[in-house]
């Protein structure tokens, strides 16, 4: 009977470390991804556009009285649209980020890995170099949106 409870008390102990170990992992891992993906640098084309979008909306303001309530419903529906689009591009980089930094973190966690493959990410950072690409081509297409007046004949 002695035996079972030092082999129960050994196997209690093991898991209880083996948990730990895990846990600590897990915390490594939710780090490593925060400071890969979530760093404050990272949303600075977010603000930027933000600000931009913010412009616009200032913009469609000061125009209301020259446009009609159709013309105004319709360009202020587009600046909404482009705003939620805009979320939807930064939701799919956070998420494409995520999966390449745990893939990074694994790669990195196995390094001394006889099994360790150069080419273990590379699909993680194509998907992630996509999202971003989209991000800034939106950009650059939105960038070069401006309300402007037309010439009242």
């Amino acid at each position: 009977m002695k035996l079972y409870s030092s082999l129960f008390f050994t196997f209690f102990v093991s898991a209880c470390t083996s948990q730990e170990a895990v846990t600590d992992v897990a915390g490594q891992k939710t780090t490593y991804i925060q400071g890969e993906c979530y760093d404050s640098s990272t949303y600075s084309l977010t603000e930027t556009f933000d600000e931009f979008i913010d412009e616009r909306k200032q913009e469609l303001k000061i125009l209301r009285p020259e446009l009609t309530a159709e013309n105004y419903e319709q360009l202020d529906y587009a600046l909404r649209h482009f705003t939620t689009y805009w979320t939807q591009l930064r939701q799919e980089r956070d998420q494409a980020c995520e999966e390449h930094a745990t893939c990074e973190f694994i790669r990195l966690k196995n390094h001394e890995s006889q099994a360790y493959n150069r080419e273990f990410c590379d699909g993680t950072d194509f998907e992630y170099n996509v999202s971003r690409a989209k991000m800034i081509h939106f950009f650059n297409d939105i960038e070069r949106l401006q309300l402007q007046r037309s010439a009242q004949q």
